[in-house]
């Protein structure tokens, strides 16, 4: 997989200009650009009191059982929905329709390829007309529980089933299994329950009793904390996974990091030191795997070479430096491990990366560019090598503004990798200084997020 990866990445002109630069984005339909939002001014038709200007999407991995990326949920900022108990349902209506403008772009939808786009949406988006202008056949909503609103369930039958029949799927989010909602089970393509608070018997029991009331429906279990957690419900009748566990691992100052991981660091060091070819590649034939691989790359028909590269001496030359460098960080996330999450943890960083080179290719040069995609990059180190980043950057000789991000978020990096983080963690700081210090907006960074997604699933 790595090698189709580096040919989409790096293949080409080193010279080409950013991201950003290279072509403007497609257009969106008019009066629907990516990342744009519904609020109108005060005073204007339609404006709510303390609906927001601007809101930056959240997003959260899907994984199935196997811990393979199957989609992404899309929500507002957790800051936003834990005011959820005192905001007006016309507050509500209106921060779903700023989520849902955000996909109104068929751009949008080419993000994510084959896998599934799941709408965090409250009850009352349910007759919002934004819903007919999403493209058809592409998204779940994922519809979150109002008592009030199914106190007469039955009489939403209707209006649930046209939507199915429009081409959405529907997820019931931490739906109680009352006697009057079970007609509407049947309709649910997904239901979403939270593993946190219950006990592994009263969990089980949950399972069998949704399982049994919506036979055809998916398993989503939620807010997976903690490697426990993730074990319990991996043993369940789950067919799907989300929670911050799955992009936040347990780290340990004493569980030593693999030998070919750490001869893999030793290599990246003598790289970024411009070290002679001679000296890298005797670094190398430590690591016969690293070296078969390097040489597979470059003698594979995506490299364009006439004449076989038969030394490793000679494949240094052929790549470079900057392109070694990026190789190597490649491979950092397809090492053999005994956990099969290494399609996350390289799916995630090349999103971060992504976003950082995309939002500050108007900031910043090409090479410090290159130092963005690398900080994005190696802001997955910790969980992969399951070790906190200090000691991690103890093996490593990074420029002194990657380690300032990636220790402390400090630094010229350290507040568009705070940005990039923050897309994913509700928990983080949503604060104007926050994109101030970044230099960007939040709708920048929505439109960053969403077009980063479509560049990773066509290299990936």
């Amino acid at each position: 997989m790595v090698f189709g990866i580096f040919k989409k990445l790096f293949g080409g002109d080193e010279t080409a200009p950013p991201p950003n630069a290279a072509k403007a984005p497609p257009a969106a339909p008019a009066g629907a650009p990516l990342g744009n939002t519904l609020s109108p001014a005060p005073g204007q038709a339609g404006f709510v009191a303390g609906a927001p200007s601007e809101t930056m999407l959240q997003r959260e991995i899907m994984l199935d059982r196997d811990l393979k990326v199957i989609g992404y949920d899309f929500r507002l900022r957790d800051s936003v929905l834990k005011r959820k108990d005192k905001m007006a349902h016309s507050v509500w209506r209106l921060y779903d329709e700023v989520l849902l403008r955000n996909f109104l772009a068929e751009e949008a939808t080419k993000a994510f390829g084959q896998k599934r786009i799941f709408l965090e949406v409250s009850v009352w988006a349910l007759d919002s007309p934004l819903l007919a202008k999403l493209p058809k056949g592409r998204f779940v909503l994922m519809l979150r529980y109002d008592a009030e609103f199914f106190h007469d369930a039955i009489v939403h039958m209707d209006r649930l089933t046209a939507l199915k029949k429009h081409g959405f799927q529907l997820g019931f989010d931490n739906f109680p299994l009352k006697p009057e909602l079970i007609p509407l089970f049947s309709l649910a393509d997904y239901h979403k329950m939270s593993v946190s608070e219950r006990d592994v018997s009263e969990l089980s029991k949950e399972v069998s009793a949704i399982a049994n009331a919506a036979p055809d429906a998916e398993l989503v279990m939620g807010d997976i904390h903690f490697f426990e957690e993730l074990q319990v419900c991996r043993q369940l009748q789950v067919h799907l996974l989300q929670g911050s566990y799955l992009r936040r691992k347990e780290v340990s100052e004493e569980d030593a990091v693999d030998a070919s991981y750490l001869r893999l660091l030793e290599v990246l060091n003598l790289v970024r030191s411009e070290a002679e070819p001679n000296v890298i590649a005797n670094a190398m034939k430590y690591d016969p795997m690293l070296s078969f691989k390097l040489l597979r790359y470059v003698n594979s028909p995506g490299a364009g070479l006439v004449a076989k590269v038969e030394t490793l001496d000679r494949a240094m030359i052929v790549l470079g430096n900057k392109q070694l460098y990026r190789w190597l960080t490649l491979l950092l996330f397809s090492h053999e491990r005994q956990e099969s999450d290494h399609s996350l943890l390289l799916e995630t960083a090349l999103i971060r990366a992504r976003m950082m080179e995309t939002l500050g290719a108007r900031q910043f040069k090409r090479d410090e560019l290159d130092q963005l995609f690398t900080t994005g990059m190696f802001s997955m180190l910790d969980a992969l090598l399951r070790q906190p980043m200090a000691v991690i950057l103890g093996k490593l000789n990074l420029p002194p503004d990657i380690n300032q991000a990636l220790l402390n978020h400090s630094g010229k990096y350290g507040s568009l990798l705070s940005v990039a983080l923050a897309c994913e963690d509700g928990d983080l700081p949503d604060l104007p200084e926050l994109f101030a210090a970044a230099n960007v907006s939040r709708n920048e960074v929505n439109k960053a997020q969403i077009e980063a997604m479509l560049w990773v699933e066509e290299v990936v």
